[in-house]
């Protein structure tokens, strides 16, 4: 076909077009003079419960209705969601935070028991018969124990604190928990006796808090011990510092206070015997705590940094950048660029 062809068969296909279908010609439209005579009407577009009140001077098509309807509804939605809009985000910022608090997951601290000397019974928890403690043995929350004339027993945490209950003393284990945000709750009632503890520093939301009759100590990471004989409660600080109260004790410094009394308001010095006891025990808890290293890694090691402080326990690998280690209380990461020297201890 030429290009003239092609032009010819265009313009029969244009007038084609332009030539009304019979059906249309059959219509008989309104003129404009017979619309303009015309008084607005409301159109009826069926029964609804919110129908859309749109004006028209046409009897058809009724979809200039419904482009008219759905344009109000996307204005006023619009207009809804920018008014709406702050409310919205404020409601899914608290729910997201109720969500993250909800989302936090409680487990069992491991605490076990290192080493027992004498007769030491444990009642498990929810239970009236006492039964002979043992090493290794995991204590949990609602545990109760109890030591004999010439007996004790050694806790080891996994935090890396150590706790001591001496001869003659009865201990609730009030609550062992840990979240999965690293946060510890640690508690204890002490009915009767003496313990001792080393704690290991805590984070903000932690807490080790021992209870002795009417009386808190709450500690954040220090060497303490705390004595209780029904009447009289006595608490010491070999380092670090705890709240006895509203009273704030420090390192060589102990108070005395009898059910009943309020708290004195000036700590006084520890006495030579309990600083004495409390030098002993935290020197043999380092040992404890040396002696279970080695027998599980075969081997000691010292790290040294150049500020002068000291590290004992196992390098258990390094980065480019930090030494992975294990020491007294729990694992930890060194600035490789801060370490003078390491050696071996054994």
């Amino acid at each position: 076909m030429s290009e003239l062809e092609d032009q010819k068969h265009i313009e029969a296909l244009e007038a084609l077009l332009r030539k009304p279908s019979k059906v249309t010609e059959q219509v008989e439209f309104p003129n404009w003079e017979t619309l303009v005579s015309r008084s607005p009407r409301q159109e009826w577009s069926g029964p609804s419960s919110s129908p859309n009140k749109v004006l028209s001077f046409f009897r058809k098509p009724a979809g200039l209705t419904l482009v008219g309807g759905t344009s109000f509804a996307i204005a006023a939605t619009i207009l809804f969601v920018f008014i709406m809009r702050p409310e919205t985000t404020s409601n899914e910022v608290s729910s997201s935070a109720v969500m993250e608090k909800k989302r936090e997951i409680l487990s069992p601290l491991s605490v076990s028991v290192s080493q027992v000397k004498g007769k030491v019974f444990i009642f498990p928890e929810g239970s009236v018969t006492k039964v002979p403690l043992v090493e290794k043995y995991q204590i949990t929350s609602g545990d109760i124990i109890t030591t004999e004339l010439a007996s004790q027993v050694d806790l080891q945490f996994e935090t890396g604190s150590w706790l001591r209950i001496n001869p003659q003393s009865e201990v609730i284990v009030q609550s062992l928990q840990k979240s999965d945000i690293g946060s510890y709750s640690q508690k204890f009632s002490v009915k009767k006796g003496k313990l001792f503890a080393s704690v290991s520093k805590l984070s903000k939301d932690s807490e080790f808090i021992v209870q002795a009759g009417e009386h808190l100590t709450q500690v954040r990471g220090t060497i303490f011990s705390i004595s209780y004989d029904g009447v009289m409660e006595t608490v010491a600080v070999r380092e670090g510092s705890v709240a006895f109260g509203d009273l704030i004790l420090n390192a060589k410094q102990q108070a005395v206070v009898k059910q009943g009394e309020s708290f004195p308001v000036i700590a006084s010095q520890v006495s030579p015997k309990e600083d004495k006891e409390l030098k002993a025990f935290y020197t043999q808890s380092i040992l404890a705590k040396e002696s279970l290293l080695y027998r599980e890694h075969s081997r000691l090691e010292l790290v040294r940094l150049e500020d002068g402080t000291e590290y004992r326990g196992v390098i258990l690998g390094q980065s480019e950048t930090h030494l992975h280690f294990q020491g007294m209380d729990g694992k930890i990461e060194i600035p490789i660029k801060n370490i003078l020297e390491t050696e071996k201890i054994r």
